[in-house]
């Protein structure tokens, strides 16, 4: 469920409006003037201006073309395609950043795209590594992952900037609670709506979605842009050590030897982030390599708390109990309901896959910049709480009081999961069977959960739990 605001910006969006930058104006010029430049290398400079690179892949994308029946999806491809001729045209028809953008937004506008590629340079070196099928493929995905907040930028939508000043002014937020308070919308929804309004390849749309993070290709792609920002953010961020231990993981790689490959990728990009007017960006400090436990996250106090919206509240639960044509809507409703009106901070919808006794997140709210959080699934053979709610209707609400009596019977793998000692659950039945679970917690125990906030997470799922059924009971066979 998007807000008014967003459905207009993703049905008015104009890929023209994002620019392109002089600096590679000039580089691309340079390139192509020279006799029999490298593929490689003029590929280089349409990877360093993500403006570019969509025209690029739209373009290419957009031709029929015999040598290439299936979608391209790296960006090497679609310039071999087009041709030089093509590509030096593309360039020349869009504006410069230098001349539609002011001076704060052009400053946002170079380090995001700065970020843009060093996400993509860090999960091109990662695919590489484990010998993916189409490294290009994962490293396109990344360059464009932060499309949401590129194309409000070029917009001149003046809370893009009240979002970026809070990043930069308070490290230790994070990007969907500064979403709440300044735009009041999700720029990952933002950013795959655009992917599907321009047919963007599949890999950088579906990277966009949370619930992609229980696979491999699309984690690469969402990890590589977390720590691309904390680079950028000079490796303060209380969350990173969570980012950083999962990459290791999945590499299978010991911290140390992590670290030795961020820092040649930084030193990659350092030396194009000077001819993009950036300063060099720091390589992670040594003795976080060193020590396994300086990548433990940081318990942070909460700068605010989330706000509920009543209007939101009354507005979701007057949509559930109206006519919803497709589940997907439904079930998107009903977590922004909880989100918004409640002021929960994670909200996930996890659906039960009977035979594998697995509870896997299909839809998330808040989350989108939690890549580790994404991988939701819980094990129901673990036994404990959950397992008990699959198999009898029922809901919870851990907290202070019952902490000591029920604490024991949460599994291993959620406490590591969730890190928050405080959450509410309720099971869904459909038709005298469990179908899924639905959690919310509030992050911070600066920001308790409350009885208030329980009754109103009751009576929101009891609609969507009736709203499903009667979903359920109008689809033929």
């Amino acid at each position: 469920m998007g807000s008014m605001w967003l459905d207009e910006v993703i049905a008015t969006a104009r890929l023209d409006t994002l620019p392109v930058q002089a600096r590679t104006r000039r580089e691309l010029a340079r390139v192509l003037a020279e006799e029999d430049a490298p593929l490689g290398r003029i590929t280089l400079v349409v990877m360093s201006d993500p403006g570019l690179a969509l025209r690029v892949l739209q373009r290419a994308n957009a031709v029929e073309h015999r040598y290439f029946r299936r979608e391209i999806v790296g960006l090497e491809d679609a310039i071999h395609m087009l041709g030089l001729r093509t590509l030096a045209e593309l360039e020349r028809q869009a504006p410069l950043a230098e001349d539609v953008l002011d001076a704060r937004r052009l400053e946002h506008y170079r380090r995001g795209c700065g970020r843009a590629l060093l996400a993509a340079r860090l999960a091109l070196d990662w695919a590489e590594l484990e010998r993916d099928r189409v490294p290009a493929e994962i490293a396109l995905a990344a360059l464009l992952n932060n499309l949401g907040e590129l194309y409000l930028l070029a917009r001149g939508d003046a809370r893009i900037n009240r979002y970026l000043e809070m990043m930069e002014e308070h490290p230790d937020v994070l990007p969907h609670e500064a979403e709440y308070v300044t735009l009041s919308t999700s720029l990952e929804a933002l950013g795959y709506g655009l992917a599907c309004a321009w047919n963007l390849p599949e890999m950088a749309r579906e990277s966009m979605r949370g619930r992609n993070a229980r696979h491999p290709r699309p984690l690469y792609v969402m990890l590589a842009t977390q720590i691309a920002r904390h680079a950028f953010a000079g490796w303060r961020h209380p969350g990173q050590g969570g980012d950083l231990r999962l990459v290791s993981e999945l590499l299978e790689c010991d911290p140390a030897t992590l670290c030795d490959r961020l820092d040649r990728v930084l030193d990659r990009f350092n030396e194009r982030a000077v001819l993009y007017g950036l300063k060099p960006l720091e390589t992670m400090p040594r003795a976080s390599a060193a020590d396994d436990s300086s990548w433990l996250d940081r318990r942070r106090a909460a700068l605010f708390c989330l706000a509920p919206r009543t209007d939101e509240l009354e507005r979701v639960a007057a949509a559930l109990t109206g006519r919803i044509e497709d589940r997907e809507t439904l079930v998107l409703d009903w977590l922004h309901g909880l989100h918004r009106g409640l002021g929960l901070n994670r909200v996930v919808y996890a659906a039960l896959d009977a035979d594998r006794r697995t509870l896997t997140a299909e839809q998330l709210v808040g989350t989108d910049f939690e890549p580790g959080f994404n991988r939701f699934s819980l094990s129901l053979d673990r036994g404990g709480l959950f397992e008990r709610l699959m198999t009898a209707p029922g809901a919870l609400w851990l907290n202070a009081s019952n902490r000591t009596e029920l604490s024991d019977q949460v599994p291993k793998d959620v406490k590591t999961l969730t890190r928050v000692e405080a959450f509410m659950a309720r099971s869904v039945w459909i038709g005298g069977r469990p179908v899924g679970l639905v959690y919310a917690d509030r992050r911070s125990t600066d920001c308790a959960l409350d009885a208030r906030a329980y009754q109103g997470f009751l009576h929101l799922s009891a609609l969507a739990e009736t709203a499903l059924e009667r979903l359920v009971s109008q689809t033929p066979g």
